[in-house]
């Protein structure tokens, strides 16, 4: 084996393969990697809690809006078919119906429901709102509260206009 000496110094071997050593790729994960996704997780998570801890807001307010909803459609029967049609709400039953226009809906046990409604518009638990062909209604006010929650849809005497008032 013979032993050669470059111009800049650097020796060679020959009669020998040179070949060229690649690193290997890394097995696994490296540390950073590991941190990202660990932050993104816990992100994740923090934002599912604060969802989750709404949902009684939300829940009370989806509601509000179905029953004001339904109280505008009634009124709109009313007003199409000219003809007078209600809806009857029970409040110990949590439940309200429209025989009229199959309206039947039955609200969570953990909303209590107060109605204010003329006294000529109540039989024992059951109170009614009732739309005219003129667009006028008998009026009333629908407090929903779930906890320290409550919202009302009032319902306008003079021209039927169904509103959500916090």
């Amino acid at each position: 084996m013979k032993i050669k000496t470059s111009v800049s110094g650097i020796s060679s071997l020959s009669g020998l393969t040179s070949h060229t050593v690649h690193p290997s790729p890394a097995k696994g994960f490296a540390l950073l990697e590991m941190l990202v996704v660990i932050m993104i997780i816990a992100l994740t998570m923090t934002l599912v809690g604060v969802k989750m801890s709404g949902t009684g807001k939300h829940d009370l307010e989806s509601i509000a809006r179905t029953l004001k909803s339904d109280l505008r459609y009634v009124r709109s029967q009313a007003l199409v078919n000219r003809k007078t049609t209600a809806i009857t709400l029970d409040v110990v039953n949590r439940h309200y119906f429209s025989t009229d226009t199959k309206i039947d809906r039955k609200l969570p046990e953990q909303v209590s429901v107060i109605l204010t409604v003329d006294e000529n518009n109540i039989e024992g638990n059951t109170g009614q709102i009732a739309f005219y062909p003129d667009g006028s209604s008998s009026g009333g006010k629908i407090k929903l509260q779930q906890n320290a929650r409550e919202l009302e849809v009032f319902t306008s005497w003079l021209n039927g206009y169904v509103s959500l008032q916090p």
